[in-house]
């Protein structure tokens, strides 16, 4: 479609109109770059923290009682699932000192929550927190989530976002009621170490 528009000391000129699907495709695809732009943005975050889990697993030691030796290293994901496939990619096939790894996601309120080594909190479970953390006391669980204070609440790894960069916090005293030990070199990465005493 064209229109002529008068313009002055020169004529006419002639303008072409985009006509209005165009226009709306422009703006939907320009909102979709957007939205995976951010959800590439996220991806790669929860690839960080998926490289971290599998870390934990190897720098942390879990009494013989809780994790015999050869039994698997189990990692469960409580809640809604913010890794997409980045955590099984990351840790399929791999082992933690002798220990293979699995993967499950849990429902916060099962039972298997307690046969993991390794639980990771959702922040679509915040609600329920208070009531995972009661569930997994007197067992020898790694706690770890992105929720908001996480290890002030008696979590033991908080995942934090310091500018573009995953780091995290540890919480000590409830990783010593769990009985676990945390090695020397994790601490020494870690953003900030806590010792908090704190009753979920």
């Amino acid at each position: 479609m064209e229109i002529l528009t008068a313009q002055a000391g020169r004529g006419r000129r002639r303008t072409r109109l985009v006509p209005f699907p165009v226009v709306l495709f422009v703006v939907v695809a320009v909102s979709l770059s957007a939205r995976q732009a951010r959800a590439q943005s996220a991806t790669g975050e929860y690839q960080v923290k998926a490289a971290y889990l599998l870390n934990f697993a190897r720098f942390v030691e879990w009494p013989a009682n809780a994790l015999p030796p050869s039994s698997p290293i189990v990692i469960g994901v409580v809640g809604d699932n913010p890794f997409g496939d980045a955590l099984e990619e990351v840790l399929r096939g791999k082992f933690a000192n002798g220990h293979p790894i699995q993967l499950r996601h849990i429902r916060w309120d099962e039972m298997q929550l307690t046969t993991c080594q390794i639980v990771f909190i959702s922040n679509s479970d915040e609600a329920h927190l208070t009531q995972i953390l009661r569930f997994l006391a007197g067992t020898s669980t790694l706690t770890v989530s992105d929720i908001d204070r996480f290890s002030l609440r008696g979590g033991i790894i908080e995942f934090r976002t310091v500018g573009n960069r995953v780091r995290f916090d540890i919480n000590r005293n409830p990783a010593s009621a769990a009985r676990l030990i945390i090695s020397s070199q994790l601490l020494g990465v870690a953003r900030a170490v806590h010792e908090v005493s704190t009753t979920p």
